[in-house]
């Protein structure tokens, strides 16, 4: 993905992925044996890049594995950043059986335009299908994640991305500014700067996107995120109990 600003590595063969894994497993033995009582663990994160470009065992045998050397609370969030278009079937099951109770989907755009000018290119029915089968999982925390400032992005399509997304009803959504920084990201030579909307037009898609999700009936949290009122995000911004984290929120004191 063009867009992408953060540090990536693309993995041609499974002997990498293969190697990272052995190395986590070990990593987590290590820090336990150190331990003098299990941790008590409330949240657990697979984020970053596509984590579910693991095998469905290698991913129930990771969760397994945190199980057995850490206290995971009986209602630990269990989530997991998830690239729709390569989420299949049978990895769905194992992140169900595995106990994941969160999916944040990068959506991004539905914009065919906007998609080919990031080069990545998601179609509605691809991704509501993904939404239903991790529903059908029981997993029942479904985030999405939209950008704004993208090449060649309009305020129309930015509302009528949201309006696709209110369709299949995530629990949450979080709206970010497209960062455009060529000389540290070298793969973002490949959007032209001429395409990319200026900033008087990034405020508007964002107050835009965001006064549409208000008007659906999410409640805004901070400058980027929306939750259904019912949420426990939502629930913990009105008792006073959210906190703001690196990317996100925790409703943790």
């Amino acid at each position: 993905c063009w867009y992408c600003g953060c540090h990536t590595t693309v993995a041609l063969r499974d002997s990498p992925i293969a190697s990272y894994l052995g190395v986590l497993h070990r990593e987590i033995d290590i820090v336990a044996g150190h331990l003098r009582a299990p941790l008590d663990v409330r949240h657990v994160h697979f984020g970053g890049g596509t984590p579910t470009i693991l095998e469905p065992g290698d991913f129930v045998s990771l969760v397994g594995l945190l199980r057995r050397r850490f206290a995971l609370h009986k209602e630990a969030e269990i989530a997991v950043e998830i690239d729709p278009r390569r989420l299949h079937p049978e990895l769905t099951r194992a992140l169900g059986e595995a106990g994941v109770t969160r999916a944040s989907l990068g959506v991004q755009s539905f914009d065919p335009l906007v998609q080919q000018a990031i080069n990545r290119v998601q179609s509605v029915e691809q991704t509501a299908a993904v939404v239903a089968g991790l529903r059908a999982a029981g997993i029942g925390g479904v985030n999405f994640d939209l950008i704004y400032g993208l090449p060649k992005q309009t305020l129309a399509s930015c509302i009528d991305t949201v309006e696709r997304c209110l369709e299949m009803r995530p629990e949450r959504f979080s709206i970010f500014g497209y960062a455009h920084v060529p000389d540290f990201k070298k793969h973002q030579r490949r959007i032209a700067g001429a395409d990319l909307p200026d900033g008087r037009a990034r405020h508007e898609q964002a107050e835009a996107m965001a006064e549409r999700l208000v008007d659906a009936g999410y409640v805004r949290i901070g400058l980027d995120h929306f939750a259904r009122p019912e949420d426990e995000m939502a629930r913990a911004l009105g008792s006073g109990s959210l906190r703001r984290n690196f990317q996100g929120y925790t409703t943790d004191g």
